[in-house]
């Protein structure tokens, strides 16, 4: 077991690539469900190496070199076989943005990690990959087509920007019971809207996940927020007093 966090992010990779191939041959909601199987393996693989206590500075880069394929390449390539391929040269250029922003953020990723610095800063990639292959699924289900292109290009645009930002976006709950408070009411508001998701997927899988993301974004600036006035508390607190008679 201790080599099943590599074969989830290897299988990720493989998503994501199917995904392309997919994307190619015009099977465009099978490839935007395989990349929303990638972002469930990237999901589970990182826990999975905490849990067999298996973390490893290969198993970091592995990671992100798959979700560059899966999270990057395989989103922008299923936008461009959606929705931009008559506009070659603008679509390519449009596409070619949030592919940039994902190696960019996974690279920052990446040294933020070796510094033990806060990495979580700006919507990741599984978030980004997620929100755009949902978005196709559900203009696929009700209208068999990308029935408004300008929406998925803003969105593209808005989740690229987003992803090199430096906005604080609260993350997932941890999968545990015995961390009770805030992340227990995390888990059961995750429960929650998976199991709306559920319901009819291809229909209510977008609007949950664009949820989610504003959601995350709106705890993390009150996170952040909190966190600087706590910083200021602090900086006025008084100076301890000090006693000094027995230097008198």
């Amino acid at each position: 077991m201790r080599h099943l966090a590599n074969i989830l992010t290897a299988l990720n990779l493989l998503c994501g690539f199917s995904a392309i191939l997919l994307s190619i041959d015009g099977h465009v909601q099978l490839a935007a469900w395989c990349i929303v199987l990638a972002v469930v393996m990237d999901a589970f693989d990182g826990k999975a190496a905490r849990f067999f206590g298996v973390s490893s500075p290969f198993g970091l880069q592995f990671d992100s070199l798959a979700d560059v394929v899966s999270m990057g390449v395989a989103p922008s390539v299923l936008c461009y076989a959606a929705a931009f391929q008559d506009d070659s040269l603008l679509g390519m250029a449009l596409c070619a943005v949030p592919v940039l922003a994902a190696a960019f953020r996974l690279a920052r990723f990446n040294v933020r990690s070796a510094s033990r610095s806060s990495a979580y800063e700006g919507l990741t990639s599984p978030l980004h990959a997620n929100l755009i292959a949902t978005f196709i699924i559900m203009n696929y289900d009700v209208w068999g087509e990308v029935a408004a292109v300008e929406v998925l290009a803003g969105l593209m645009i808005i989740t690229a920007l987003l992803m090199v930002s430096r906005l604080p976006i609260g993350g997932l709950p941890r999968f545990t019971l015995r961390e009770q408070g805030k992340n227990l009411w995390k888990l059961a508001v995750l429960a929650v809207v998976l199991g709306v998701a559920a319901i009819n997927p291809p229909l209510f899988a977008f609007p949950v996940m664009l949820l989610l993301v504003v959601s995350a974004a709106i705890a993390g600036q009150l996170q952040s927020r909190k966190a600087q006035r706590d910083a200021l508390d602090e900086e006025e607190l008084p100076e301890p007093l000090t006693s000094t008679w027995k230097n008198s």
